[in-house]
């Protein structure tokens, strides 16, 4: 009777299935596959995904399932340091959304359980550092004008050391020319102490 329960009511959840949605039954060739298939669809749905339970297995304590949830789900635990430092934005709010994969004797991974249903709006093609602009709003002009003195930097440096190579080259030009020029001298100082010893005899 349990086999019969199972069965028929997986059924429907494929049919109904909409194109690149996560389904019971789903298969994937690795955990890292099934994660980045879960993380595109919700880039494109408008959500940010978290890893979290990791089942292993007793025998040899390999990973043997794995559960990626929505960044919302749970509630966050209140931080004593926020009344020192900058107040950031609440981002849990007990959000269900998640799938559960777990390795079977072929070696796939396959998705045991899915929830679709979300409590919060989503915000279509926003990636992970956008969420984390959205958590800090204050710091989002201060990180791009970072950024771009970073850049500025960056190709002040390169110039510097463009120079540096240039004046190093031309450091090495001279030592070698000087190094002939002393070794032009010591060989004539060479020849006329020879000359002078042989006019001696």
């Amino acid at each position: 009777m349990n086999g019969m329960d199972i069965v028929p009511a997986a059924v429907p959840s494929v049919s109904m299935v909409l194109e690149d949605e996560p389904y019971v039954g789903q298969e994937f060739e690795s955990e890292a596959a099934a994660h980045a298939f879960y993380n595109s669809y919700a880039t494109r749905v408008g959500f940010v995904i978290r890893v979290s339970k990791l089942s292993r297995s007793r025998r040899d304590g390999s990973a043997i399932g794995r559960a990626l949830v929505c960044n919302k789900e749970g509630y966050r635990m209140p931080d004593k340091r926020e009344k020192i430092v900058r107040q950031r934005a609440e981002t849990r709010v007990g959000c269900r959304a998640m799938i559960l994969v777990r390795k079977v004797s072929s070696g796939n991974w396959v998705v045991t359980k899915f929830v679709k249903e979300h409590t919060h709006p989503f915000t279509p093609g926003k990636s992970r550092r956008d969420c984390i602009y959205d958590q800090y709003p204050n710091e989002h002009d201060k990180i791009r004008e970072l950024s771009q003195q970073l850049a500025i930097e960056k190709k002040r440096a390169a110039t510097y050391k463009r120079h540096l190579e240039t004046i190093f080259e031309h450091i090495e030009e001279q030592n070698e020319c000087l190094s002939k020029k002393i070794q032009h001298i010591v060989d004539s100082v060479k020849e006329m102490e020879t000359k002078g010893q042989q006019n001696q005899r």
